[in-house]
């Protein structure tokens, strides 16, 4: 009976380890332009935290997508122009989670995003207009 409850205690460790690891991260990018087209709606908040920075008649939102990482655990996201925007999370406090982001032939650097917060990278030109990808950790604290 003894071990039993050890071996829960260690798995309850474990499984509680394993959740401070985790490290969920909702990607989204966009294509913002001088053309017509508006703001998408799934990109609202998005304009909404750009439009006082940057000059754009439209935001357009090509892919959304949910990267589920652990600490030190590369994920990738495909941009429509072939090239590839890599992110490992390296570091996850109560500030946020620091997390490298390499954005091929555009820029690499270590960023922190608190919690359900945007970090926002350019990405540079794409058919008349430029591209934007916003990374937000969406962890359980």
């Amino acid at each position: 009976m003894i071990l039993w409850v050890a071996g829960a205690s260690a798995a309850n460790e474990d499984s509680q380890n394993a959740k401070d690891d985790r490290v969920p991260v909702n990607v989204m990018v966009v294509h913002t332009s001088d053309g017509e087209g508006g703001i998408d709606p799934r990109a609202r908040a998005l304009d909404e935290k750009l439009k006082r920075q940057l000059r754009y008649k439209s935001m357009r939102v090509i892919r959304e997508e949910r990267v589920d990482l652990r600490l030190n655990e590369v994920g990738q996201v495909d941009l429509p122009d072939g090239r590839a925007v890599r992110m490992r999370p390296l570091h996850k406090n109560r500030h946020g989670v620091l997390i490298a982001v390499d954005v091929e032939g555009a820029v690499k650097l270590d960023a922190r995003a608190a919690n359900h917060h945007k970090v926002v990278i350019g990405a540079g030109a794409y058919q008349g207009g430029n591209l934007a990808i916003s990374i937000e950790p969406d962890y359980e604290e």
